[in-house]
């Protein structure tokens, strides 16, 4: 073979190229598969604890954890296809991948699904007033088809390393506006609705964990602070890859921050019984009535790993996160059967 029959290799990449390509890439997958496994935990958690929640319910929890199932499954490909079996072609010769480009839409599906939830709950919690529900899923359906309608876009552009145009930079920066927008509605309305003035038996947050769950994660304040950063990033260089990073961890902050409000929740016969009524249910197993802040000290958390029931033949473990009134040795989701009769429960608290 001549001289001029051998190809000639493209020059390797220099490490800053790989720093701010790949490496911004894999960074992003490493947490969104970690953040993945606690959705994965946290699904589990729920329907372990709550096996008598509403079914639609049950079914949107089964189908928000099949959307990210499927998004972390479509991340896994792009990786492996542009680390492994691209790994000799430069960043700019790249193609766009198909599964790249579903990702992009289901995220944008979970995060439609997350904020309807939490439509309902401000439904729920505001004296059903719809004003602020109807607008919050307002808003959420535009991102939807916002979301798609620039998955569509990008699915037009051939290469990775350019494939925001200005069409796309213009629906996706719309996109992450209104997302945020709505996502500080849904923090605004929880912060103003969830006080004790307005629910007297609300669940009272114990130690710096509990006010991490409640204000930073149950509320949204998480995802919100999340989104923010992904709209600055996409806006302010949109053809840098440091923004995929947060989109990639965004969509699963959402999940896990539903699924840790659900499962903050007390239980109640297979029921999760809401933070604002969580106090009322204590009080009345034991037959008081709550009266405002009178009712702070009178509960202890603990994580709770099994309530095995030794003589019914159904017997079973459950692990979730109880509030279990300190002095008794049974939590809600015994059922009222129980209390005060003399079965055998074996209980291992962790304080």
């Amino acid at each position: 073979m001549s001289s001029s029959e051998i190809p000639v290799l493209p020059p390797p990449p220099t490490v800053e190229e790989l720093n701010k390509t790949f490496g911004v890439l894999l960074i992003g997958f490493i947490f969104a598969v970690t953040l993945y496994g606690l959705t994965f935990f946290q699904t589990y958690i729920y329907y372990s604890r709550f096996p008598s929640d509403s079914r639609l319910s049950k079914y949107t929890i089964g189908l928000i954890w099949a959307v990210d199932t499927a998004t972390t499954t479509l991340l896994s490909h792009t990786l492996y296809y542009y680390l492994i079996t691209s790994f000799m072609a430069p960043f700019d010769t790249l193609n766009i991948t198909k599964t790249f480009i579903s990702e992009n839409a289901l995220a944008a599906f979970g995060i439609f699904l997350t904020q309807c939830f939490y439509a309902s709950r401000i439904y729920s919690i505001n004296g059903e007033n719809p004003v602020l529900p109807t607008l919050a899923a307002v808003l959420a359906t535009a991102n939807l088809a916002l979301g798609i309608a620039s998955s569509a876009e990008i699915s037009d552009q051939p290469l990775f390393y350019n494939f925001v145009n200005h069409t796309i930079k213009v629906l996706t920066g719309v996109q992450y506006g209104l997302s945020t927008l709505c996502d500080l509605i849904i923090v605004g309305a929880l912060f103003y609705y969830l006080q004790r003035e307005r629910f007297p038996g609300l669940k009272v947050a114990q130690g710096w964990y509990e006010y991490v769950a409640v204000c930073f994660i149950n509320r949204g304040t998480c995802f919100t602070l999340l989104q923010f950063v992904s709209l600055v990033l996409f806006v302010a260089a949109p053809t840098q890859q440091v923004w995929i990073l947060f989109h990639f961890v965004t969509s699963k902050a959402y999940i896990n921050s539903l699924l840790l409000m659900l499962n903050f929740r007390n239980v109640h016969r297979g029921k999760g019984v809401e933070e604002e009524a969580s106090m009322n249910l204590h009080d009345l197993k034991s037959g008081r009535t709550s009266s405002g802040h009178g009712t702070r000290g009178e509960t202890s958390r603990s994580v709770q790993f099994g309530v095995v029931d030794t003589e019914s033949k159904g017997a079973a473990m459950t692990i979730g996160l109880d509030t279990i009134r300190s002095g008794t040795a049974m939590d809600d989701d015994v059922s009222d059967k129980h209390i005060g009769t003399g079965s055998n429960h074996s209980v291992i608290d962790i304080q």
